[in-house]
């Protein structure tokens, strides 16, 4: 969700002049970096998935969480943002349209995910990893109540920047969660399978994919707060 204009950006970037802004520049780097550590980061829990011999529900599990957090969620997040180079081109109402199709669809595969894994494994909570997930979940509950809220909220009055920020503030906490969670869970069953380098490679692939989506996110909300 966009509280104002596109044209009003960070600095005061005239809209005609954003690509040739260094922060525009930086931006759009940091955007496209953040696509692939996605790409990279999903196809690796979805391939280790599939060649670890794990129940069916660990496999839903993975393909439900992935695709919520990792493919939607963070997609949706970076939508709003005004260098993401696939919706850059779009009206603002498209992106706001684009943006809560992702978001709800994401949040209901993820807490999805993690409910068929909270009822096939009883002591889920007795690991970091499952502690974690559960945060996550929450989280994510909380960020798609308070994404209702706002969509509703916006039919009454315009510019409600407090809901939108409280939003923006809990979707972030959500996917921080659930980075760490993925995280954890390439700690622990990813270096066994295939060994300590690989597992270190896709915990930093996940911290680089979480830093770029956080920064588009901070970026929403720093425009929010000075528009």
């Amino acid at each position: 969700m966009t509280g104002a204009s596109e044209s009003r950006l960070p600095g005061n970037v005239d809209q005609n002049n954003i690509e040739q802004s260094p922060f525009a520049l930086l931006m759009n780097l940091t955007n496209t970096l953040t696509q692939f550590f996605l790409g990279a980061v999903a196809f690796s829990a979805i391939y280790f998935v599939n060649i670890f011999a794990g129940s069916s529900s660990l496999k839903l599990h993975v393909y439900l969480c992935v695709t919520g957090y990792i493919i939607l969620m963070s997609q949706a997040i970076l939508s709003l943002n005004p260098y993401t180079s696939w919706t850059k081109n779009l009206k603002r109402e498209d992106k706001k349209i684009i943006h809560w199709v992702m978001q709800i669809t994401g949040s209901i595969l993820a807490i999805a995910g993690s409910i068929i894994r909270i009822i096939d494994v009883q002591p889920n909570f007795r690991t970091a990893h499952g502690i974690v997930g559960l945060v996550a979940m929450i989280c994510t509950f909380f960020s798609l109540v308070s994404g209702l809220v706002n969509l509703i909220s916006m039919q009454f009055r315009n510019n409600i920047n407090l809901t939108k920020i409280v939003h923006s503030a809990m979707g972030s906490l959500a996917i921080s969660t659930a980075y760490i969670c993925l995280c954890l869970g390439f700690h622990n069953l990813y270096r066994n399978v295939f060994g300590d380098k690989n597992a270190n490679l896709s915990i930093v692939l996940a911290a680089f994919a979480l830093i770029g989506t956080l920064t588009s996110a901070s970026t929403n909300i720093f425009r929010r707060i000075f528009s």
